[in-house]
């Protein structure tokens, strides 16, 4: 391993890593870029979790560096592992510019499949990625809302949805300017203003302050 390698995997294992400035040195090197996807499924936590933070800064700001990785990225929608998948989850979306959105369009049934996964984690991240899915597809931008409105035909506990409710919505509050039927999602936010979690009632007032 050459010695900016050896760097850079010292750096993952820290607790705090200066993520813009490995972005950097990553963006410079195709075997760094290797290294750090094989990381996203590596036993450590720390270690997994500083390279998803580092390849979505690399694939935010040169998507076509991280592009190629695409098959084995989307392959971890398939991850038993829950934090696989929320890692595929959250650097998909920012791929899209590479290819124009060819990829992803295929991928878009099972991406937002995971609204309805095992876990809150995974639904609560791809309403946060929305915003950036709809910015590189505003094609797609219907298409994602009616994926968003629809997460009470998920089998999550009624408590859990809500949970989920307040990414949403805070999801919806960034598209919202461009929604064409508004009143659907006005409809969807008023109805959580008597929901369980204290969170999602909180955002939910805050969207309609600013919205209605």
């Amino acid at each position: 391993m050459s010695d900016g390698l050896g760097e850079l995997v010292r750096s993952l294992h820290e607790e705090q890593p200066e993520i813009e400035a490995l972005a950097c040195m990553v963006a410079g090197s195709g075997e760094a870029i290797k290294l750090v996807i094989d990381g996203l499924t590596f036993p450590v936590d720390t270690y997994r979790y500083n390279c998803n933070r580092l390849i979505v800064e690399v694939a935010a700001s040169h998507p076509e560096l991280v592009y190629p990785y695409w098959r084995n990225l989307a392959g971890l929608l398939e991850s038993s592992n829950t934090y696989h998948r929320c890692s595929a989850i959250n650097v998909l979306p920012h791929l899209i510019p590479a290819d124009g959105g060819e990829m992803f369009d295929r991928t878009f049934e099972r991406y937002f499949e995971l609204l309805d996964d095992e876990s809150v984690i995974p639904p609560c991240y791809i309403a946060r990625n929305c915003p950036t899915i709809a910015s590189h597809l505003p094609q797609a931008l219907q298409r994602i809302i009616d994926k968003l409105l629809s997460i009470d035909a998920t089998h999550h506990e009624p408590g859990r949805k809500d949970l989920i409710k307040a990414d949403i919505i805070l999801a919806l509050d960034r598209l919202y300017d461009r929604v064409e039927n508004k009143s659907e999602v006005l409809r969807f936010v008023e109805d959580q203003l008597e929901c369980s979690s204290p969170k999602t009632r909180k955002t939910a007032r805050a969207f309609l302050k600013q919205h209605s």
